[in-house]
């Protein structure tokens, strides 16, 4: 599963997974590094990804959440208003950032 997190606000987040294999997922932030997870957050303005096995309880953010279960779906076309979530993206790199992110297992 793919699960971003368009944050259009600084948002205190707690993220919950329902399957164990998912204890040490990541958190990255586009065009930054990632972190763990799971547990509780204070995410600046941006847009994140999580790759999980299973589903994500997210809560607290301020802004949107979006996810893909099947890795082969495409992600939609991202509306304008959240290209300005990061500081040099484009419609082009955000989708570059989703594409990429389809070829990472949740447990790399």
């Amino acid at each position: 599963m793919r699960t971003v997190l368009f944050v259009h606000e600084p948002s205190a987040v707690t993220i919950r997974a329902a399957d164990p294999r998912d204890a040490a997922v990541e958190i990255c932030r586009f065009n930054g590094v990632g972190q763990p997870a799971i547990g509780a957050h204070k995410l600046e303005r941006g847009i994140y990804l999580i790759v999980s096995s299973g589903p994500l309880t997210v809560e607290g953010v301020r802004g949107d959440t979006e996810t893909i279960r099947n890795d082969k779906d495409e992600w939609p076309e991202p509306k304008p208003i959240v290209v300005t979530l990061e500081s040099g993206a484009s419609v082009a790199s955000l989708r570059e950032f989703l594409t990429v992110a389809k070829d990472i297992s949740p447990h790399d």
